[in-house]
């Protein structure tokens, strides 16, 4: 059930989004952020070989329904006052990424909800681990690491929701 929240919460995020008012993101709820996904796979022609995560907001329970996630946004994307908020709606990415393996979910260790925005269209993805029947697994070489505040991609799949398409991501992205 928290995956499928998850999903629809990536995929409704840029509607219910506001234009940017120029303010800045909570305190405390979000830092300095560094790091590239590559992307492999089917659609790259269409999304690009990588993705630079610009933003981030790490716990937020208020947007995502645990504290046991980080989304990672591109650098058009903010979160204020607990609702996101770009300067472009026509292109960007929200990752929203759980780890849920040391409690919080008794059957789902870890997902990803992604959705891509390339020239105003949406591109919905998704994976958990342990495979559950629906999306795909999202492989061994995925972790958050709330501690070394970091989330690791390796050899990560996730699947198109709506054509069943595999991107493959791999990279490292860290915070302050």
């Amino acid at each position: 059930m928290q995956l499928f929240f998850l999903s629809i919460f990536t995929l409704t995020m840029f509607t219910n989004c506001n234009s940017d008012d120029g303010d800045e993101p909570e305190d405390g709820k979000s830092g300095k952020v560094e790091g590239t996904i590559q992307l492999s796979g089917e659609e790259t022609g269409v999304l690009g070989t990588s993705l630079t995560v610009g933003n981030i907001e790490v716990a937020n329970a208020s947007l995502t329904g645990t504290d046991k996630s980080v989304i990672l946004l591109s650098d058009n994307i903010t979160v204020v006052d607990n609702e996101l908020v770009y300067s472009n709606d026509q292109n960007g990415f929200v990752i929203v990424v759980a780890d849920f393996s040391t409690g919080g979910s008794p059957d789902i260790d870890k997902t990803i909800s992604m959705t891509i925005v390339k020239n105003g269209e949406e591109y919905p993805h998704a994976c958990s681990s342990p495979y559950q029947g629906f999306f795909t697994a999202c492989g061994d070489g995925f972790e958050v690491d709330f501690e070394a505040k970091k989330v690791t991609f390796e050899g990560t799949t996730v699947i198109n929701t709506d054509d069943d398409k595999i991107l493959t991501m791999d990279g490292v992205i860290t915070w302050e």
